[in-house]
């Protein structure tokens, strides 16, 4: 029991704190809101450390490589196993909503208005700023990782002269897991306000009209989170792999859950990253790639976004080119999009345009069903990122090296 305590301790209270924050906001309802300067603090400070560490940690690693063929073969195995995971999730979801109609029994009130649909379709946004002080912001995460490869590349170049600024870096990363260290003393505080928050408002949201699509997620996606995180720690690690990637998953996914953002996690998933020993020079690139790119939970509810929607409009979702286009749109509205500024939007915006669906209608349905799925994606987007990350090293450096992980 000690041992268990030992190891756990910092899990059981993180989860105590968010299941008594769902009970104080699903007796106090909306009025649960006057919690959010206490929950704030702790997402600020998480936001502070999440700029420092990428730059310093994503810098750092990259710098230090000698080998840039590994660099390259992390990337494009990144690439592929994202847009890979993407459409096996929204497979996954897409066989739910065949099986159990989302739209069965609903009738949603048209009249919501929305009154800031818009989003830009400017692709360089993502990956580009136009002055230096914006590269520092949670805002512009795809552009200030662009900016620091380029700037580890540069150190690179300068050969000796450049070594100072490595080893700077080097310690300047060391400090700020430190720093995140300390910020997580008050998580079971802040993540314990933010779910009082998220149930008090948006709790009644699940016995209305769109209840059964968030049931339906829901179960799908816990199911799926479960499947999905033990087959890719098994075949990044092995059976002693599964047992440290869960051992160690309860503080990033609480985390995601109480904040509803993958910034916000950034910090507490690199942590996870070094206790399960992911090389520093793979985790350092693939998870802050994947808290921007790698959105499995976006794109299964992007799939029952459009499986309600036909439903409510009378079209039948399961048929081969509904489905087909369902995915292709899932993945791309959720991946792609989602790296981009008000990508979010956008994203809704494709999804109309795909399956001409009344933007009157549809805009409102699928805004509710985001903010109120919102939390539970994020879970499953950023818990796989270490997963993700997990195979990654398997493919650079060999079936072999989390046991070389272990025993150092």
């Amino acid at each position: 029991m000690k041992t268990f305590w030992s190891n756990y301790k910092s899990s059981v209270i993180l989860l105590a704190s968010m299941i008594i924050g769902g009970i104080v906001g699903a007796i106090w309802g909306e009025g649960a809101t006057v919690l959010e300067p206490v929950a704030d603090i702790f997402l600020h400070l998480l936001y502070c450390c999440v700029v420092p560490l990428i730059f310093c940690s994503l810098s750092s690693a990259i710098a230090k490589m000698q080998d840039m063929k590994k660099l390259r073969k992390i990337l494009l195995t990144f690439l592929a196993l994202t847009f890979a995971t993407g459409v096996i999730s929204a497979l996954f979801q897409a066989v739910s909503v065949i099986l159990f109609d989302p739209a069965k029994g609903a009738v949603v009130d048209m009249t919501e208005k929305v009154t800031d649909a818009t989003g830009s379709l400017n692709i360089l946004g993502m990956f580009t700023v136009g002055d230096f002080p914006q590269l520092f912001s949670k805002s512009n995460l795809m552009a200030l990782i662009v900016f620091t490869i380029l700037f580890a590349f540069a150190i690179i170049k300068t050969g000796e002269k450049g070594r100072p600024v490595v080893e700077a870096l080097d310690r300047l990363t060391a400090v700020i897991v430190n720093l995140i260290n300390i910020v997580m003393k008050i998580a079971p505080i802040g993540l314990g306000c933010y779910f009082a928050m998220l149930i008090g408002q948006y709790g009644s949201s699940v016995v209305g009209p769109l209840g059964r699509s968030i049931v339906i997620y829901l179960v799908v996606s816990i199911l799926y989170f479960v499947i999905s995180q033990t087959v890719m720690a098994y075949i990044g690690a092995g059976k002693e792999g599964v047992k440290t990637w869960w051992k160690g998953c309860v503080a990033p996914a609480l985390t995601a859950l109480g904040t509803c953002s993958s910034a916000a996690t950034l910090p507490v998933n690199m942590q996870h990253a070094r206790e399960i020993g992911i090389p520093e020079d793979v985790a350092d690139v693939a998870i802050p790639l994947g808290a921007n790119l790698h959105k499995d939970g976006s794109c299964m509810i992007q799939i029952v976004k459009i499986a309600l929607l036909c439903g409510l409009m009378g079209t039948q979702y399961a048929t081969p080119r509904n489905i087909f286009m369902s995915v292709v749109v899932a993945v791309i509205a959720a991946v792609v999009m989602g790296g981009i500024p008000a990508g979010g939007y956008v994203g809704e915006l494709f999804i109309l345009s795909a399956f001409d669906f009344d933007p009157a209608v549809a805009i409102p349905i699928m805004v509710l069903l985001g903010t109120i799925t919102d939390a539970i994606s994020t879970a499953i987007n950023v818990t796989g990122d270490t997963g993700l990350a997990m195979i990654i090293a398997r493919v650079t450096d060999g079936k072999d090296w989390f046991r070389k992980a272990q025993a150092k």
